[in-house]
């Protein structure tokens, strides 16, 4: 039977995704964090769902609510304290729901009008928050890899204009790109993607959580000029993922400016400590960079994945990216999404930014960004004086802790952390993991939540320890 949209139960079923939104939205706390559910029993749970013939709208609503609700990650859950996924704001959600429906194609204008000029504000008022002159372009791609990604192909055809052309047979030297140990892998993918190997990408130690050391920084560029490489671009991140450390931005700034490199600024999880009157200052620099990745979908509550890639060249994107034979799709004067960036169809995620801001305001964001940092604070002296190590020097959202056992073995010191994390995942009760910083392993909480007040941090606080005591042998 050919399919008949007039034969749809429509309004049924609107009404019913609306309860389920309801649903999820009101009972956050009522189901687990992690699902804790048999990967086995899952896949035989969806064994043989799709066939020739579908059961119909409101008995697939009715198998999302049995079958994927309580099986799945509670990533707006108050004590989910993860990945850096963020509790979407609600107008931000109900919008994934009108793009879909909506289904323009984000990659030209005359294809989604309305949602290009949404998207355009977007870029606007982020571009006014970390402080770029108006002429900066932007657009909205599926995740920060990509941002970074697009970022390196640009400084690739900057500073090898030939490569383009020829590839790598291009150049008489190594290029070589330059981060920290601690930046995101996807850095290293990303110069890996845009051809320079993973031998062309030299992650540096850093200092205190991780920064970068900018002495130690100039001087492998120096070395690797003087024995023929090419170093051609730099990336430094405004927020680490493990441990939420921020590279000295300026002084990087300064240094690409002396030896003529491209500068990124990684700033997926920590750009919104832009919005704050009292961090603003640690972001100084990042207004010179060359191209910033930010993620609307970490700090600023919009759902996966909305990243904003944000570049002062304009002309190099248009060069760059020019496409072939685009002789079937319709010109209208201005460069679109696809001839100034990686994807050709793009999902037109930027109405969901533009929703999310447009109903809660960015003052909703300012002030979950805030208590999200004071209550990590909170966390950290709760831990300490539950007698955990701590480590110092927090800035944003990310509370690193250890519990040491007194002459213990360091391995199993630190396989013990990673017990204590595996343990109350296993209950339910909340979701964290394990990071590693300074060759230790260290519970890692990272807050990017809404909804997360004092109490759950001093439920979580009371619960990791008591964890900790029962399986290191002490007394709970």
């Amino acid at each position: 039977m050919s399919f008949d949209l007039t034969r749809e139960p429509l309004e049924d079923a609107a009404g019913r995704a609306a309860d389920l939104f309801v649903e999820i939205y009101r009972g956050l706390e009522d189901r687990r964090v992690d699902p804790g559910v048999d990967r086995d029993e899952l896949r035989r749970l969806f064994r043989h769902t799709l066939t020739e013939e579908g059961i119909g709208l409101l008995p697939t609503l009715s198998e999302f609510r049995d079958r994927i609700l309580p099986n799945s990650m509670g990533t707006p859950h108050p004590l989910y304290l993860g990945l850096v996924n963020s509790s979407p704001l609600p107008a931000a959600a109900l919008a994934d729901l009108l793009v879909s429906c909506l289904n323009n194609n984000g990659g030209a204008v005359h294809q989604s009008p309305a949602i290009s000029a949404a998207e355009q504000e977007v870029v606007r008022v982020f571009t006014r928050l970390f402080g770029l002159d108006p002429s900066w372009s932007g657009m909205v791609l599926p995740g920060g890899t990509f941002a970074t990604l697009q970022g390196l192909a640009l400084a690739r055809a900057r500073h090898f204009p030939d490569w383009q052309a020829r590839g790598p047979a291009a150049l008489d030297g190594r290029p070589v790109l330059y981060t920290s140990q601690a930046a995101h892998f996807s850095v290293t993918r990303s110069g890996v993607t845009v051809g320079i190997g993973d031998d062309g990408v030299v992650a540096l130690s850093g200092t205190g959580r991780g920064s970068l050391d900018t002495a130690a920084l100039e001087d492998r560029i120096e070395r690797d000029r003087s024995q023929g490489s090419r170093p051609f671009a730099v990336v430094a991140t405004a927020g680490t993922t493990g441990t939420g450390a921020i590279d000295p931005l300026s002084d990087i700034a300064d240094l690409c400016h002396r030896h003529g490199l491209w500068f990124h600024v990684d700033a997926c999880y920590g750009g919104a400590a832009v919005l704050l009157d009292e961090l603003r200052p640690r972001l100084a620099g990042i207004e010179r960079a060359d191209s910033i990745a930010v993620d609307p979908h970490k700090w600023f509550f919009i759902p996966i994945a909305a990243a904003l890639f944000l570049t002062r060249h304009a002309e190099l994107e248009c060069r760059t990216f020019a496409a072939g034979d685009t002789s079937y799709i319709p010109q209208h004067g201005e460069a679109d999404a696809f001839r100034r960036g990686i994807p050709t169809s793009r999902r037109s995620s930027g109405l969901g930014i533009w929703m999310g801001l447009r109903a809660h305001g960015l003052s909703a964001v300012r002030d979950a960004v805030r208590r999200n940092i004071e209550l990590t604070r909170l966390l950290e002296r709760l831990l300490a004086e539950e007698g955990f190590e701590v480590l110092p020097g927090g800035e944003l959202s990310i509370a690193c802790a250890r519990w040491e056992v007194a002459e213990g073995d360091p391995d199993e010191i630190d396989r013990l952390q990673t017990r204590i994390a595996e343990d109350v995942v296993r209950s339910g009760l909340a979701w964290f993991s394990t990071a590693r910083h300074a060759d230790r392993n260290w519970l890692r909480f990272n807050l990017v939540n809404l909804y997360t007040r004092e109490r759950h941090i001093r439920r979580l606080s009371g619960l990791v320890a008591e964890t900790a005591r029962r399986l290191a042998g002490g007394p709970v």
